[in-house]
This record gives C-alpha cells, structure tokens and sequence, in this order.
C-alpha cells in the first residue's frame, strides 16, 4: 500500500479531518495533564498540561546537549527554536554530506543529531556501534533511503532494503535513526516512542468520539514506546483498543512512521490552524505530540 492507497481508505480521512477540526476550532479542542518525572533520583514531579495541540506546541521542553566531534564543544537547550535551528543545521551539512558522498562527515552530523536526543551510545552498543558498522557505505546507504522514503512509490510493506556500494543492507529505524531520517528527508518526522502514544491517544479519542471504539483499525495502529522510567505509562490503549507497541522490528516502526509522516504532510496541506504559520507546520505538529505523549 503506497501513500495514494493509505490516505484513500475512509478511516483515515476520517481521522485526518478530526483532527483537522481539533486544530481550526475554538470549541472543539484537546485537552491534556500529567505529572512530568524530574531528572535523577528526586521523587518530585512537574505539573504539565495543555488545552489545545497547539498549546502542547508552546509548552514543548527538550533539554539537550550535544557535542560537535569535530571541535569537541558542547551546544545545549530546551526550547523549540533552539532545538529548530539545530536540527536545520545539522540537515544542511547532513544532505551536504550525503550528496558528497562522505560518510565520515555523513557520521558526524549523525552522531550530533542522535546526541541531541540523547541516544548515542557508544562504539561498544546502540546507535554509535550501528552508524560505525556501516564504514564507507554510511553515505550511500543514507542517499539510498533517502530515495525510498521519499518515493511516491514508498509503501507500507514487511521489508525494506537498500542497496549501495555493491553491497544490502536492512534498514534501519529505532527512536534514533528516525531522528537522523527527519532531518535528511523531506516532510519526515521524528516518531519515537512519545509520539507514537500521543497519536495513540489521538486515534482512541477518535474511534469513541464516532461510536466505534470495538475495533482497533489496522490503518490506525500506531505504535508507542515504553518510558524507561516503568512509572511513566505511554500505553493508549483501552479495554478494547490494544495498540502495539514498539520493539526492535525496525519494519513495523518504519510502517508507523510512513502513515504517520503521510496523516501529517496531508493534514498540513489541507489547513493546520495556527501551526500553518510556523515555518515548519509538520516539525510543530511533532513537538507537540511529543510533548502529549510523555504520559497518556
């Protein structure tokens, strides 16, 4: 099923004006609260709540620091724009790396962007170990999925694979890799496991309010991610609604991530109230389902 086919099925249109209404109208909005963990080993929590998607926009919060691997300096932030105009600048020199076909400078800008969500790891495990593995290839195989993702053709199937510098390779998507994707693509976002509950909730809160809350579609099946905080639920499931949730079959996450990219890139070209004067109305729109979906 490619993107044509996904938005044509009619509980996904459906769901896209639901919440194409939730962003354009006064009265019919979105309200959320939760209890936010605080950093180390303090029992204490931060009260958070939004009244609209857009409001969850506005109170985004991402407390970031990252180090350039080229001069070793350390860059650090919470706001939006903060983190706006580094993720523009790592996708400059991202692409420019790619289309110069330099993987080391390719690995640099990814190593910045994966530090900047705070999922590295090390040359010993996590996503450091994977970018090192892919050696030489690492810019082709970053120019190949750049291609597949962003096909008119890119479909919602059990395997996807690229090839370059004469050799295959799986690829690859965790809740760090689709942060590397967000910045080399074009209108892909980053869905990890937040975003993958906030729009869990959203879809929930969509089947009840039309009396069909019995069955969960398969169009609609967004995959969340666990907190490793295990006090902090992420599950948007109800008695009757089981979302799946994510794991490491990087097929099922890519799926996720192309219906969501896809729901978005048509809500935004059909009018997203106040997010449509940003300048990036989809990486809005995913910060603040991020911030919706810390706890649901």
């Amino acid at each position: 099923m490619n993107k044509t086919e996904y938005l044509a099925q009619p509980k996904v249109a459906q769901f896209i004006e639901f919440l194409r209404r939730r962003l354009l109208s006064d009265d019919v909005q979105f309200a959320h609260a939760y209890e936010m963990e605080t950093r180390g080993r303090s029992d204490a929590t931060i009260p958070w709540s939004c009244d609209s998607i857009y409001d969850a926009f506005l109170k985004y919060d991402w407390r970031y620091s990252y180090q350039d691997p080229h001069t070793g300096e350390k860059h650090t932030g919470s706001s939006f724009d903060e983190s706006e105009r580094v993720l523009s600048l790592l996708s400059k020199k991202l692409r420019k790396a790619v289309a110069e076909n330099s993987s080391t400078e390719a690995s640099y800008c990814c190593q910045m962007v994966l530090d900047w969500g705070g999922v590295l790891g090390s040359s010993k495990k996590g996503n450091k170990k994977k970018l090192e593995s892919f050696d030489g290839a690492l810019a082709g195989y970053l120019a190949e999925t750049k291609l597949l993702f962003e096909s008119h053709e890119a479909r919602l199937t059990n395997k996807y694979l690229v090839s370059t510098e004469g050799q295959s390779f799986d690829v690859v998507m965790n809740a760090g890799f689709t942060k590397i994707y967000s910045i080399l693509c074009e209108e892909f976002i980053i869905y990890d496991g937040r975003v993958g509950a906030a729009l869990g909730l959203l879809v929930r809160e969509f089947l009840e309010h039309i009396n069909e809350s019995k069955v969960l579609p398969d169009s609609l099946a967004f995959h969340y991610g666990r907190a490793k905080n295990s006090k902090v639920k992420r599950n948007p499931s109800s008695r009757s609604l089981k979302f799946p949730g994510l794991s490491s079959s990087s097929p099922a996450h890519i799926r996720s991530n192309l219906k969501a990219n896809w729901i978005l890139q048509d809500l935004t070209r059909r009018g997203a109230g106040k997010f449509s004067t940003l300048k990036n109305p989809l990486r809005g729109i995913e910060a603040a389902l991020f911030m919706i979906g810390y706890r649901v």
